[in-house]
């Protein structure tokens, strides 16, 4: 049902693009996440992942946009005394409503706020437990800034903070760093 949800969103977002107000753009972001693990998790797996992001989106006028996400890791290991060496990743696609802000006289600069839901998929490794595989839905809450360089290209800089349902990870904290380039 929420992929259901996730996808028909994702359909009027490329739908609404032949009107003549929308303006579509596609891009790329570096994020940096630490994650909140739950049940003890935190003592054996890493905490902190470098990751990329592609996105699509669409400004549907000058104060509002829908963007879709897919975001991968970089696995990343851990290695204790007491435990096996650990590797886990994670990835995540999902739709962000997003207000924009435009500041001064020409909108160069545009403070974004914005909500939206993900799909999470994180994968575990280690040599006693063997893989541990755990996907939940996370909510989004989003903040940040852009500065648009000229009419085609912006650059973006975001802190998401999600909260994971029925999860080992409880939360995710990001910062994310992008740029995107406006059709």
């Amino acid at each position: 049902m929420k992929k259901n949800i996730l996808l028909a969103g994702i359909a009027c977002l490329l739908a609404s693009t032949a009107n003549a107000d929308v303006k579509p753009y596609v891009g790329v972001d570096y994020n940096f996440s630490t994650l909140d693990w739950s049940n003890g998790y935190n003592s054996f797996v890493e905490d902190d992942y470098n990751s990329a992001s592609l996105v699509v989106g669409a400004k549907l006028n000058r104060n509002f946009s829908l963007e879709a996400f897919y975001q991968m890791s970089q696995a990343e290991k851990r290695s204790d005394i007491d435990w096996a060496d650990t590797s886990s990743r994670f990835t995540a696609y999902g739709l962000d409503a997003l207000g924009h802000l435009p500041l001064g006289c020409y909108g160069k600069v545009e403070v974004i706020g914005g909500v939206g839901i993900g799909e999470y998929s994180f994968k575990t490794r280690n040599t006693y437990t063997g893989v541990i595989r755990d996907r939940s839905t996370g909510y989004r809450l989003n903040a940040g800034i852009q500065y648009n360089i000229d009419g085609n290209w912006s650059v973006r800089g975001m802190y998401h903070h999600t909260y994971n349902q029925n999860s080992y990870v409880d939360a995710m904290d990001e910062f994310s760093l992008g740029l995107r380039y406006n059709f």
